[in-house]
């Protein structure tokens, strides 16, 4: 079984770091995934950065795989010699999937209460005067901030927002028995406003590629940023999106698809 370490540090590399002595192996023969990052921009002041890996050794990764491909050939020629059963070929009586939200879901009081709280504490130390508004939408809690300088809150490219947000959907889901909770948080419609940017953005760099047939590579933007602009060109054959680089200065690319033979 493939043996895998979390680590939490103040950064990726030092994260990776501390798998690579528990594992045995140097950082580069380690693999890993990110599962939390916290602390960019005005945030990385007010509470400091932090990110949590898992970890494990590439080359336990690489034998694992080739063990279960073993594994599954001889069940594969198996299954192509046997005739299926009349009764095994009958549908099966599948259970409807579970519904991501329960619609009898109710958010907790105490759920409100933390997010309320941990936003407020927040906005205090960034030192600003401001007003919570609160909208229930099933396991959605919607806060609308309102108030001076809300810029500030807002930080480059919504660096400041979305990292406020994130804390706060961490502080309200810390019990883990709690259904989890969604938490939203906005100003000023910036998110409607932002994703309007985007989407222009995206339409302008479409006519470009279209045009010089080049790949545009854009500025470092969060992961939802990424999705919106992919969203906006998805139905484009001859235009390809994809990502390239790691957290947090992953970018979006915006290519030409000479693949496509649509002219």
């Amino acid at each position: 079984m493939l043996k895998k370490v979390e680590k939490t540090a103040k950064s990726v590399n030092e994260a990776v770091e501390l798998a690579a002595a528990e594992l045995g192996v140097t950082p580069e023969e380690v693999s890993y995934t990110v599962t939390r990052e916290i602390g960019k921009g005005l945030m990385k002041f007010l509470v400091g950065s932090e990110v949590d890996i898992v970890a494990w050794r590439t080359a336990d990764e690489k034998s694992e795989k080739k063990s279960a491909e073993k594994a599954q050939k001889p069940a594969q020629k198996k299954a192509e010699t046997e005739k299926p059963s009349k009764e095994a070929e009958k549908p099966a009586d599948k259970k409807p999937a579970k519904p991501e939200v329960d619609d009898d879901f109710v958010i907790p009081k105490t759920a409100v209460d933390d997010a309320k709280y941990f936003v407020s504490e927040i906005l205090s130390k960034i030192g600003l005067t401001f007003d919570l508004h609160i909208k229930l939408d099933k396991n959605v809690i919607n806060i609308d901030v309102s108030g001076e300088k809300m810029g500030l809150l807002i930080g480059k490219r919504g660096d400041t927002i979305d990292a406020v947000q994130m804390l706060t959907i961490l502080y309200v889901n810390r019990n883990k028995n709690m259904p989890y909770v969604k938490v939203n948080l906005d100003t000023e419609n910036y998110r409607a406003k932002r994703e309007a940017t985007l989407v222009r953005l995206a339409h302008g760099l479409e006519r470009s590629v279209l045009k010089d047939k080049k790949s545009i590579t854009l500025e470092p933007m969060t992961a939802n940023e990424r999705r919106i602009i992919h969203a906006a060109l998805q139905n484009n054959p001859k235009i390809k999106t994809f990502s390239i680089g790691e957290e947090p200065n992953r970018r979006m690319v915006v290519s030409y698809n000479k693949d496509d033979s649509a002219e």
